[in-house]
This record gives C-alpha cells, structure tokens and sequence, in this order.
C-alpha cells in the first residue's frame, strides 16, 4: 500500500505527553428495553451516542453471533415500532462511525424472541436487514457492538412499498424535499422489462425493471444510487416521452447492489431513471424479488475548496456525507499518495490552540478514500501530509486497507485544509472524525550507544510494543533517522518505512543518531545515541607498483564475513548451508582521497595442498594466473572517499570444503600502483 507521508511544517511542535481527565459514565437513554426510542412515522432516521452503553442481565444474543460468547456483542441501545399495518421495513446503520450489529425482536420483557438480524452489509460495517411486521404488533430494534465497541450511532428506518411502477408509464414521480433530497424504498419482485425497452448500455444481461421519473426545475447536476438494496442494481438515465427512450448515463455498480450515477439535467426536462436486475457470476440472474432503494441527492456542497465545510471546536468532530457526484476542481493537484485520485471533498480547520497530535480519519467509510492535507489560500495549495491506505484496529472498528488516517501536530490559528478523495473512483458513505489522538505505540528498546573504530559502520535497532489497552499497532510505522542530538531535525539521513534497522554508512568520526517513529496515531522521538570511533591499529594496507615493487601507504582494510546483513561482527563459524556475506571497508590513503580508481577483488581457493586464484570481472568470477598487468577490474574509475565499502560475495559455499581468501584493493588511474589488503 501507499506509504504515509509527512512534509514539514515549521514551528510545530512534534510530541508531548496527553492527559485525559476522567470523568464520570453517563449511559445512553435508550440503554434499557424499557427506555426504547419510540420510531413513529417513516423514514425515520435518529443519530446518537452509545458510548458507555451496557447489555442488561437478561438480554439476549442475537442469533448472528449464536455459536460465539457474549464477550462479542454488547454496548446495545433500544428502538420500538408498533406495525399500523401488516408491511415490510428496512432499517440501516449506514454513516455510524463503528461496527454495528442489528436485530428485530418480539415481545414484552427479557428474553425476547429474534425476529431477524444483520451484522455487516456486503463489505461495509454497518448494518442492514428487511422485516415483515405485523399490524398491532410491537417490535424492539437493538443496535450493539461487534466486540463490544461503541461510537456515533446513525439509525435509518423506511417502509417499503409495494411494486406499481414496472411500466414507464407508471413511473413513480420524485419529489425532493427541502433539502433537495429523496429516498423510496420497493419490492421489486415479479417487476419485468416492457416488450419494446432497451436494456441498459452498461450490461446488456439486465431484466426486472422499475421506473421513476423527474423533473428538473432548474440547470442542474443530481445524483442518483441504489445504496443498500439488497440485489446486483443497474442504474440509468433516460430521456424522451415513450419507448425506445434515449440513454444518457448508466451504472451497474461494479456488479454489487450499489449503482449510483451523476447526471447534468436541463431545466424543464423530464428524464426517466430506471432500474433493473444485473447479471452475476455463472451467466445467472437475481430472482426478481430484491429489495431496491433508490436515492436523490445533490453532489456534495463542499466538492469546491471555496465552499470547504468548517470543522467547528470543541472536538471530537464527526462529519457523516455521501460524496456520489463529487468531481476534481480545475488546478487542484493530486494527492502524492495517491496520484490517480479523484471525487474530492473538502474541509477547513483552523485550530484555536496548539495540538501535539491531531488524527483525521475516514475509519468506517463505504469506499476506499485517500486523505490529504494542504495549507494557502487557493489551488495550487502545498501539501502537508498525505495517506491512501492505512490498517486501523480501534475499539470502535477493524479496518483493513481502504480507511486513510493522518495524525500529526497543528499549531494555533494554522489553517488547513482537507481534501477526501476516491483512491478508485468510487463515492459513497463518507465520515471524516477529528480529534486529538492519543498514540497507541511506545519506543520499548532504545539504540545503544557503541564504539567502533574508524571505517566501520554501525546497526542500530530500535524497538516498539502497542501500549496498555491497544491491540495491536496501527501500521505503517515511519523511520526517520537523524543526525544530531535528539530533536534537532535539520540533518535528516535516512527515511525508512516498516523498517526498525538502520546501518550508518561508514564512520570516520564520533557521531550522535537518534529517530522519530510516526504512525497514524502519533510520533515519538527517541534518545540520542552515540557511535564513537575510536582510532585504527597500524596500518596494515600493502602497496605495489607495476613491477610488483614494495610501496608504503598508510592504507587500512577491514574484512567482514557475517551470515546476515544486520551482523557487524566476524561469525566464528559458519555451516556450508549457510548464506554467506563477504565485505571489506577500506580507510583510503590520504595521498589518494578524492582520486579516480579501479576497484581490484583477487580470491584464492585452497584444497587438498593446491592453491587456485580468481579475479572478479565486474560481476563474474574468472580464472587468474598471478600475472598483475593480467589483473581485471571489478569497478572502474571509483571516485575514492576517505572510507569505501567494497561488497564482495553473498551466497552459500556448499559443496566446496577448502580455505577461501580474499584480497581487495584499489588501482589509481593515474599509474599503475596497486593498494590492497595484505
């Protein structure tokens, strides 16, 4: 997945330490089954909190969770309708911010007899399920928690009606309400294509179809979806008065029950929505008795900057929308992230107080949403951090890729905005959550402080662990290593991602490191560490001329042979299976630092009494017979540093008994002398 991204802010504070006050438990209203929320008239829709909710003494599991423990489902709230007439309702969590579970039950007091229940909705969280109900009767909606979480509650209830719209003619006509929204809920069964209909464009295998029409007052773009139906929908627009009409959009969904197209009507028009059964696996078709729900909307009023939605304080802040129509602003630059974005939204924070570390999350969307953050006053606006796809594990929902989270620290009256958009193109159910986080990782082994000598490198391993009450870690978890003294940022020298090692590059002086780890949940800095380096035993370099003549040099070479990367020391022993890892590094004569050089390897191979020599030829190992002007070069013209690190082989020695030696050295371009390791 894409990596989180953190671009500097100045002036922002990186970390301290959050307290939380206490306070005292205040359970819902509706925590009890004598306390339900009376549901009169349809649709219904009511948002709460269940946090601090309970399950009572006596109340039962919901028959989805029958083969599990109670410890599965808890925190419940209550909800009751009594039937006016014998019918069949829907009822929906779709915008809750956690993992709901939903039943229908009948009865007077504990235990009470499930009617239906539902834990998630196709891949969604939330829940969903149809009921028949009797008229007279009183039935008792229960919304729990997977796993006992809580959150911010959105409960939705309507009624379905019954099927007189299969024929154009019986269009049903959609009127909005004051919000320019509407909603209708049907049965579609024994619903059937007229004989002179065409079939939607997007899937020419589509049959059962229901009609509505609308009107449009004025020039404008709707929206159109088939949200929470409960069949493969195919969506379309259409204009005309009578069969054959003429397509202008459609969707099938991606083959799932949810449609939605976005349509530019022209005032005075009439166009004609239609809906009908799509095509499934194995060539087959849905039964044409699914349940449709078909929705009317606005796009999004927040789909320009200029008319970002202003995230108010005190938080936590909660914004629940669907984004269906959302479209890209000309000059609006794309996510780093997420380059392909599109169909954003966007928000406008501007703090009244420093924050060391504010989350904005879109956990519990319907869709893949990348999430970025931006800071000016009009496109093209600089970005501040970025995140596409992000593992959550929270107590209010588990959330495997497509959730975005960015968590990082605000300074006061800092404006910033945020854009949401689509990682694939898709919109739906968006929630956008603000609020201070606290971080739920903690640095538990510190880099330890070394000594080396010089021309070495040092492995330097840092440890984290979930802190008390976490389950597990948010991922990714983000490397950056300094140089310097802890909290000075102004020498970043490596940036690593899921990665808790890091390898200095050789060292010729004492040197200090330390690291901030940042995940979507917050950012620790760690303690400063330092690697000295200590002075070099006597040279032990030999030098050459082309003749083969004696030459000093104050050259020092350092051999390593380990079986892992990580290993900064020789391994005593090694097994013939074992991979093994051959370096050099190499203090350059001083005469010949900042130089242009051949990279010269020579291996010898003793067995059974009898030496044989190899030079390696860039890559590949050749025969040598000792002839110095026959020498080959493995790297040429290297421009030597004060420290060089020479890899020399990697791979497994099996079936090879004998001694190996290795010689490195280097060869001036400027003559013919040869410094190597004697």
């Amino acid at each position: 997945m894409n990596k989180l991204t953190f671009l500097h802010l100045p002036g922002w504070i990186i970390l301290s330490i959050l307290f939380t006050p206490l306070g005292l438990a205040a359970a819902p209203a509706n925590d009890n089954l004598v306390a339900a929320i009376e549901i009169a008239n349809f649709p219904y829709t009511h948002q709460q909190s269940t946090i601090d909710a309970v399950n009572e003494p006596a109340e039962l599991l919901s028959k989805c969770f029958e083969d599990l423990t109670t410890q599965f489902v808890s925190a419940s709230v209550w909800y009751q309708y009594t039937a006016t007439r014998d019918q069949q309702v829907t009822f929906d969590t779709l915008g809750s911010d956690y993992d709901t579970v939903l039943s229908v039950w009948q009865g007077t007091r504990h235990p009470l007899t499930e009617v239906a229940c539902n834990d998630d909705n196709g891949d969604q969280i939330q829940s969903h399920l149809s009921a028949s109900l009797e008229k007279g009767t009183t039935y008792y909606l229960n919304i729990s928690g997977f796993n006992g979480v809580s959150g911010n509650l959105i409960l939705n209830a309507n009624s379905v009606s019954s099927l007189t719209n299969d024929d154009l003619a019986d269009a049903i006509e959609i009127t909005p309400d004051a919000n320019f929204s509407y909603s209708n809920v049907q049965n579609t069964k024994e619903a059937s294509n007229e004989s002179n209909e065409l079939v939607a464009s997007c899937d020419s295998n589509n049959q059962g179809s229901v009609w509505y029409q609308y009107t449009a007052n004025d020039t404008q773009r709707v929206v159109f979806d088939t949200v929470s139906s409960d069949y493969n929908t195919l969506l379309s627009v259409w204009t005309g008065s009578q069969h054959p009409l003429e397509e202008m959009a459609c969707d099938d969904g991606d083959g799932g029950p949810d449609s939605q197209v976005s349509v530019e009507l022209t005032s005075g028009t009439t166009y004609y929505i239609r809906v009908a059964a799509g095509e499934v696996g194995g060539g087959s078709l849905l039964p044409q008795t699914g349940l449709l729900v078909i929705n009317m909307t606005s796009p999004p009023s927040n789909d320009d900057v200029a008319n970002a939605i202003l995230i108010d304080e005190p938080g936590p802040y909660l914004n629940t929308q669907n984004t269906g129509g959302a479209t890209l602003e000309s000059g609006e630059l794309s996510p780093s992230c997420s380059p392909e974005a599109s169909a954003s939204v966007w928000y406008l924070y501007t703090p009244s107080v420093d924050y060391d570390n504010m989350i904005f999350s879109t956990v519990g969307s319907s869709y893949d949403t990348v999430l970025s953050l931006w800071q000016g006053t009009d496109h093209p606006f600089t970005e501040v951090a970025c995140n596409n796809d992000v593992t959550v594990l929270t107590e209010q929902v588990t959330q495997l890729g497509s959730a975005s989270q960015v968590s990082l620290p605000l300074a006061e009256n800092e404006t910033i905005y945020i854009d949401v958009s689509s990682a694939s193109g898709d919109t739906g159910n968006l929630i956008l959550r603000v609020e201070e986080g606290k971080r739920d990782f903690a640095i538990t082994e510190y880099p330890n402080n070394t000594a080396i000598t010089s021309c070495q490198n040092s492995h330097l391993n840092v440890g984290t662990s979930a802190i008390e009450g976490v389950f597990e870690v948010t991922q990714p978890l983000s490397y950056q290593w300094y140089q310097g003294e802890s909290g000075d940022d102004s020498r970043l020298v490596a940036e690593l991602e899921d990665e808790a090692v890091f390898t200095t590059p050789l060292l010729t002086e004492t040197t200090d490191y330390w690291v901030r780890i940042s995940n979507p949940t917050g950012t620790v800095d760690s303690d400063t560490v330092t690697i000295t380096v200590e002075g070099n035993e006597v040279p032990n370099g030999v030098g050459i001329d082309a003749s083969g003549n004696p030459i000093s040099t104050n050259a020092q070479f350092f051999g390593l042979v380990t079986t892992s990367p990580e290993e900064t020391e020789n391994v005593a022993f090694i097994n013939q299976t074992d991979t093994v890892l051959i370096s050099y590094a190499a203090a350059v004569d001083v005469n010949h630092i900042e130089q242009s050089a051949d990279i010269l390897i020579v291996g010898g191979y003793t067995v059974d009494g009898q030496t044989y020599y190899f030079m390696r030829n860039g890559n590949v190992w050749e025969p040598w017979e000792g002839n110095i002007a026959e020498l080959v070069v493995a790297e040429e013209k290297v421009l030597l540093p004060e420290c060089i690190e020479v890899p020399v082989f990697e791979g497994s020695l099996e079936n090879m008994p004998g001694i190996f030696t290795v010689y490195v050295g280097y060869r001036p371009t400027s003559n013919g002398d040869i410094f190597f390791s004697g």
